[in-house]
């Protein structure tokens, strides 16, 4: 990385940042919707402790399953999106279950109704005998019963360790046994596609999200608007995950103001607050029970926790034009002085954005109640930042900390609400 900053330069207010804080500029790659849930969406496979790309599986078998059905092209992009959030909602905490779950996930993402339906009703069975409305036949979506069937398909090849195996045991399975579930017409057609070669090599494609990312021809062009809609939305799924209402809003908030305080460009700020968004998806690979735990945690239950840097870079690194944010993601818990992790990185190759937000994670997480303490007052959390300078924090970021934070506060107060200020 180039961005690295020299700490024993003085801190200028509002000064342009140096050559040495960013060596290029830095800006936010437009993108679609669709871009960023299919690549986002192994997240919800950390969440689900499933194979990665268990999502982009079932969507891509869905879709093929639609089309083998002669669903029209509004019906496949229902599909398409139900399948990569069909269990998104096992990464948050609402009531009702995760197919309640799963639909509010959509409906963060901006996703109509049809979807959130789909995602409902995906463990509704032709039978009436699934969850959680009891629905029978054709009561049920066409796009739910596409995802169910998917699901089964994705599950058993992943469990199987072999996918060719799979792909037999499923192809022999009698279609009897599969309508209960399914009903006859996608009992049926699960077992063409499966059958189909191309069909079945192209889901175990390491670009199947890429690839899935192009079928969404309904999304529109390109914007960084969308990408930063998105990443809003799978911060809130984050928080919800580890019961902190407004945590990666208020991050990404502080983030924006420590670079704009320190002189780097309006490309550069959006950037940091991307990555302060998205920060930390990797906690949805962390155990609730390790996340939740009101005592100390055990060596291996720090060493569980200390794997979500580099689990939510490895999901970034696959978002269009994220690999930089991956970057910043993956070491944002390093320190300058080389004790940090998870590759105890220091001096110049620690970059500028890890420092910047690893100064706004750990203010933000002073600020708030854990389940092993309260949350600090604000000056006590300043003082235990000042404390950290030079050591464990860049000592310019954390001299631009207090004049950043009101900065902060001013420009998104909304962020800040029940923080504390």
């Amino acid at each position: 990385m180039l961005d690295t900053t020299d700490t024993r330069a003085p801190y200028v207010p509002g000064a342009t940042a140096p050559v040495l804080y960013a060596a290029r500029d830095i800006q936010v790659r437009p993108a679609r919707r669709i871009d960023m849930i299919a690549c986002l969406s192994g997240g919800f496979d950390l969440a689900e402790q499933q194979v990665p790309g268990h999502a982009a599986r079932v969507a891509s078998l869905a879709c093929d399953i639609a089309v083998a059905l002669g669903l029209d092209a509004e019906a496949q992009r229902v599909v398409l999106h139900a399948g990569l959030l069909h269990d998104a909602g096992i990464s948050v905490r609402v009531e009702g279950g995760h197919t309640v779950g799963g639909a509010w996930v959509a409906d963060l993402f901006g996703l109509d109704e049809a979807v959130q339906e789909a995602i409902r009703t995906s463990h509704e069975r032709w039978d009436g005998a699934g969850r959680p409305l009891g629905l029978t036949g054709a009561d049920i979506p066409w796009a739910a019963l596409c995802v169910q069937a998917a699901h089964w398909v994705s599950e058993t090849a992943e469990r199987s360790g072999n996918p060719l195996r799979a792909r037999a045991e499923i192809v022999r399975t009698p279609v009897e046994l599969l309508v209960p579930a399914l009903g006859p017409i996608v009992a049926a057609a699960v077992r063409e596609v499966v059958r189909d070669d191309e069909t079945w090599l192209a889901v175990w494609d390491d670009a199947l999200a890429a690839r899935l990312a192009l079928a969404g021809t309904s999304e529109g062009r390109p914007s960084r608007r969308k990408v930063i809609g998105a990443a809003e939305a799978m911060g809130i799924v984050v928080d919800s995950a580890v019961r902190e209402v407004g945590r990666a809003a208020r991050v990404a908030s502080l983030t924006r103001a420590l670079g704009a305080e320190m002189g780097l460009s309006t490309g550069y700020v959006d950037a940091l607050g991307v990555a302060g968004l998205l920060l930390d998806i990797g906690q949805l690979g962390v155990p609730r029970y390790i996340a939740d735990k009101p005592s100390i945690l055990t060596v291996d239950e720090m060493e569980q926790m200390r794997r979500h840097p580099g689990l939510g870079a490895r999901i970034l690194e696959h978002v269009p034009g994220m690999m930089e944010i991956a970057s910043w993601v993956e070491s944002h818990h390093e320190r300058p002085d080389g004790r940090g992790y998870p590759e105890m990185l220091a001096g110049d190759g620690l970059p500028l954005a890890s420092r910047i937000l690893s100064v706004a994670d750990a203010y933000c997480a002073l600020r708030a109640d854990r389940p092993h303490r309260p949350a600090f007052s604000q000056d006590e959390s300043m003082r235990l930042m000042e404390a950290g300078s030079g050591a464990q924090f860049d000592a310019r970021v954390v001299e631009a900390l207090p004049s950043a934070h009101a900065i902060a506060m001013d420009a998104e107060p909304s962020a800040w609400v029940g923080a504390g200020g």
